[in-house]
């Protein structure tokens, strides 16, 4: 089985996300920094919280209890990227993260960013107030309920995108950001099928 780890980042976390995890079993639990905080408020006592620890103030730190407080400076790197390289440095394959979004766009952004140069090494859940987000490089499959909403957007250039399933079907096309998107699309028939011959697309599976 592989070994797993939940991420708290410092992001928005709203009950939709922690009635989805709340009954998992997770192998350790991992905050990024202020992502500490919203661990626990909801109740989770992280094993390790890893960061520049900014956010961690005298009474945070009393909460953690006897949490591993790992203090990574480096500001090359964000919060997140450190908690996901904790986690392939320690064998973790499999990760479930939630606060990725929300709050600062311009801290949302870059983690979705971070997360494309991880997507490779870990087997990734990411759960967003809204969504499920995947990242997707060559295929992706899933079962659906009809009419739910399911947007495609692409890093970059996404080229030759085709889709099975959707109301507005893509055959061999380019989506490209600032210029097209996948938007919005829903779900026709079962299972959706999405695949792509070069880049990379961010699909949202809206709850």
């Amino acid at each position: 089985m592989k070994k797993s780890a939940l991420i708290f980042a410092n992001g928005e976390i709203t009950p939709a996300e922690i009635e989805l995890v709340r009954d998992q079993a997770f192998d350790t639990v991992i905050a990024a920094d202020g992502g500490a905080v919203a661990a626990l408020r909801w109740h989770y006592h992280p094993e390790v919280v890893i960061g520049d620890l900014d956010s961690i103030t005298p009474e945070i730190r009393s909460r953690l209890g006897n949490a591993a407080l790992l203090h990574r400076p480096d500001q090359e790197l964000n919060d997140l990227e450190k908690a996901l390289q904790y986690c392939r440095d320690t064998e973790v394959e499999a990760i479930t993260l939630l606060g990725a979004g929300g709050k600062r766009l311009d801290h949302t952004l870059n983690n979705l960013s971070v997360l494309s140069r991880y997507d490779q090494w870990f087997d990734l859940t990411i759960y967003d107030a809204h969504s499920q987000i995947f990242i997707v490089r060559d295929r992706w499959q899933y079962q659906g309920a009809p009419q739910q909403l399911i947007s495609l957007i692409p890093i970059g250039a996404a080229e030759g995108v085709t889709t099975e399933g959707l109301a507005f079907p893509l055959r061999r096309e380019t989506l490209r950001f600032g210029r097209r998107e996948g938007l919005s699309n829903y779900i026709v028939s079962n299972p959706v099928q999405v695949t792509l011959e070069k880049g990379l697309l961010l699909i949202f599976v809206i709850r």
